[in-house]
């Protein structure tokens, strides 16, 4: 018969491209449709015959019923079509000029389709219904309405971001989970779609960055790749739109930002050698994070719009509105240090001053011999050790304000008993001490200056007492050496802190300032210089600390920057905090005071102090009290022999 010669043709040119169809089902299913339907997708064959297998969104809907069908029953090579804008795999009604397209993008093109003023707020946008843009309609249809679980108006209860997902089998992970996207390899979960935003992978078919949402041949692969559009794609230029802002890139979005924060800028100023930088930036999405979120891009642009270039005057005027714009503009000074708009200046002095400026303000009677002791005593002390070792910058910093604090509480003091400084003997310096000892003991570097300049009497305080340093047994001390040198599960820059704190004693302070040239390789040899002295290195903590030096760039504002630290920090230009590397340290058991006690104690047993000191940067009296306390002491051996019971 005709009608059969013509079930039997069709089902050969199905199973024809279908290698795991039999023939007889082939049959059996075209048997089973109807012949208008049947007609069609002949017809379509006839123009497409790989249309089973392309995935093309050329198919009309008979074509996607049969593929429907054939999926269901587990034939292999059966590709579902995808939208043609969107690339999900979802029913395609609408025919477009070259596919189909979903029931979502329909309405969206439909839209598109009508551009005028809204009859509600009157912009001229896209009027999918009754003239009214998207927005206004939405706000019409939903006056009245909230969902029942977060209170928002929408048109639905509960509205689309409470509503619950359906879940299915993740085509990434495997896990069953609630459907975040469906995309042409399947659905996807919420981790797996945050995952592929965010950290875009070189396609394997074409070796460009991408969000792999298709697959070929048993690997992940771009959409264009297999025959689909890339929904993730910047209109601009083609590279992977950013997880942060809609529609564009981390690069396009950046420019964009820079464009509305520097309108006005010259061309050869140094604003605009910074716009130049942070549009190039390596990492182009931690400057669109900082350019929409942080609190000094508002203030940068408020600068820039004053016309004028930005000083550190400037800087230190909003610094004085409070401790958050204190915070706020250090942030900025380190970014435009870092980027050469602002001359570096020496901070812990130019901090000190301003401490003092506040100090004398409360205390103007005492103004001029606190300013005199600062520029005597404190200001040379913090550049010299600025120049000579750098690290520590806070603690010093916070040290240096103790002091001027101590120092003005005690004139207040002495000045509230009637007493000038000329009078002040050491019963009153006593008494006052022993109100509160534990931050008093700071005024006895005033007290010193104060004695040697003529200022006042030979007056004494003491050291405030300190406890000895608790060491690790040996033991515990080379283990844990050995498992920084050894264990690669731990990460790189703790293995290199620890091993650098537990074989020299280094304050962390010290270690984050470090930078990669001080890590240099001779030949075969690779040397250590933590102050002037290159230390050669055993050859595990060598090729450990050469690899920490080599190590990929990070992907931070570090990154952005040109400073060589070995413990690149998240601030612009700056190394990694000495409170953090200690944090990071203590969660893999690495203690740093017990660490640094017993490395300088096993140093000091073997070397001179002469040699102690100018190899790990210790003052000659530091060094010295290592090498006292590291002799041989017989009293405890002494007492333990009298104490034994005789044998």
């Amino acid at each position: 018969m005709p009608a059969r010669a013509s079930w039997e043709e069709l089902a050969e040119q199905v199973a024809r491209f279908l290698p795991a169809l039999v023939p007889d089902e082939a049959a059996r299913i075209v048997a089973g449709l109807t012949p208008s339907a049947r007609g069609r997708i002949r017809a379509h064959l006839a123009a497409h015959p790989d249309a089973l297998v392309s995935g093309s969104s050329l198919a009309p809907l008979s074509v996607q019923a049969l593929i429907t069908t054939l999926t269901a029953m587990g034939v292999a090579g059966v590709r579902t079509p995808a939208c043609l804008r969107c690339g999900r795999i979802r029913p395609l009604r609408r025919a477009v000029p070259g596919g189909r397209v979903c029931l979502g993008c329909e309405g969206i093109l439909a839209a598109q389709a009508d551009v005028g003023p809204c009859t509600a707020c009157g912009e001229t946008r896209p009027r999918p219904s009754h003239k009214t843009c998207g927005p206004c309609r939405r706000d019409q249809l939903s006056t009245g309405r909230a969902c029942s679980d977060c209170g928002n108006r929408s048109l639905m209860d509960p509205c689309a971001n409470c509503r619950p997902r359906p879940l299915a089998s993740c085509a990434v992970c495997g896990d069953r989970a609630p459907v975040c996207a469906r995309w042409p390899l399947g659905p996807v979960c919420k981790p797996c779609y945050r995952q592929a935003r965010r950290n875009p992978a070189p396609c394997p078919g074409c070796d460009r960055r991408r969000v792999l949402i298709a697959r070929a041949k048993g690997r992940r692969v771009c959409g264009p790749c297999a025959g689909h559009p890339d929904p993730h794609a910047c209109p601009r230029c083609a590279e992977p739109r950013s997880y942060q802002v809609k529609g564009l890139c981390d690069r396009c979005a950046v420019h964009d930002q820079l464009i509305a924060l520097f309108p006005t800028v010259p061309d050869d100023g140094a604003y605009a050698h910074l716009r130049a930088t942070l549009a190039d930036s390596p990492e182009p999405g931690t400057v669109l994070t900082w350019l929409r979120n942080s609190r000094s891009a508002p203030l940068l642009a408020d600068l820039v719009a004053t016309g004028r270039p930005v000083t550190h005057a400037d800087l230190d005027l909003t610094a004085a509105e409070g401790r958050a714009a204190a915070r706020t503009v250090e942030y900025l000074r380190g970014l435009l240090t870092a980027y050469q708009v602002l001359p570096e200046r020496d901070e812990l002095s130019a901090r000190i001053e301003r401490h003092l400026q506040r100090v004398a303000a409360r205390h103007p009677e005492h103004a001029l011999l606190l300013r005199s002791y600062v520029r005597w005593s404190l200001l040379p002390r913090a550049r010299r050790h600025e120049r000579l070792r750098g690290g520590g910058f806070l603690f010093r910093a916070r040290g240096a304000y103790a002091r001027i604090n101590r120092a003005a509480e005690f004139l207040s003091a002495m000045t509230a008993r009637g007493l000038p400084l000329q009078e002040v003997t050491q019963h009153e310096v006593d008494g006052w001490l022993a109100v509160s000892p534990g931050t008093r003991f700071a005024v006895r570097d005033f007290v010193i200056w104060a004695t040697r300049r003529g200022h006042a009497r030979i007056l004494h305080v003491p050291h405030w007492p300190k406890k000895d340093p608790v060491a690790l047994d040996e033991d515990s001390h080379w283990e844990l050496l050995h498992q920084c040198l050894t264990d690669t599960d731990l990460p790189l820059e703790v293995r290199g802190a620890g091993a650098i704190l537990l074989l020299f004693g280094q304050h962390l302070t010290r270690i984050t300032a470090l930078t990669t040239q001080a890590v240099t390789t001779v030949g075969e040899d690779t040397f250590l210089t933590l102050d002037r002295t290159p230390i050669p290195l055993p050859v595990p903590l060598g090729a450990l600390l050469a690899d920490l030096a080599n190590r990929p760039p990070p992907t931070n504002w570090a990154a952005n920057t040109a400073r060589g630290w070995l413990f690149p920090g998240g601030r612009p230009g700056q190394h990694l905090s000495a409170t953090v590397l200690g944090r990071r340290l203590a969660a893999h058991q690495i203690p740093s005071r017990p660490a640094r006690a017993t490395a300088l104690v096993t140093l000091a047993q073997d070397l001179p102090p002469a040699v102690l000191g100018p190899m790990l940067g210790l003052h000659p009296v530091t060094a010295a009290h290592w090498r006292r306390r590291a002799a041989t002491d017989w009293t405890a051996y002494l007492e333990a022999r009298l104490a034994a019971p005789p044998s």
